[in-house]
């Protein structure tokens, strides 16, 4: 005998998680790299770059001043979009996914909506906490994948990230 949950059930659960991004949520700041502008070479930009024979050559770590192709200087600029997510930095916390989870030392879960999976797969990396970035900015990279989580699955998810 099939067990039929009326809607109402799940509307009210949606209603009682929704309303703990609220309470519990934190303001983030998604770390997109947008834009490659060019940059006019007034003949004092030095682009004796180190040869490195990559797919992505142009993305090197920490603070590229720009990358030469064709005669033209481009440089990778970042832009940030905010994000309201709960964010669990005691792994005691960590919604329990299943089986042993090796993550690095220091990494976080978050939980977020559904509907910003694709901006959080499109992200670079994340800020956490905007409104203490002005302390200290806590940058981190997605772990792993994302994985659906709650009542019928296909309305929150969560993920780790760790520090970069």
């Amino acid at each position: 005998m099939a067990i039929n949950v009326p809607q109402s059930v799940f509307d009210k659960y949606f209603e009682v998680i929704d309303s703990t991004f609220n309470i519990f949520g934190v303001t983030c700041q998604l770390v997109y790299i947008e834009t490659i502008e060019e940059i006019t070479d007034d003949g004092s930009f030095d682009d004796n770059f180190p040869e490195v024979r990559s797919i992505s050559a142009h993305r090197r770590g920490g603070g590229n001043p720009g990358y030469v192709r064709s005669n033209k200087v481009y440089k990778e600029v970042e832009k940030t979009e905010d994000i309201k997510l709960k964010v669990y930095w005691d792994s005691r916390s960590w919604i329990k996914v299943g089986g042993d989870i090796v993550i690095p030392e220091g990494a976080v879960q978050t939980i977020a909506y559904m509907t910003d999976l694709p901006k959080i797969l499109r992200a670079k990396q994340l800020i956490i906490h905007k409104d203490i970035k002005d302390y200290g900015e806590i940058r981190f990279q997605r772990s792993g994948e994302h994985y659906p989580m709650g009542l019928k699955q296909d309305r929150y998810f969560a993920c780790f990230w760790e520090r970069v």
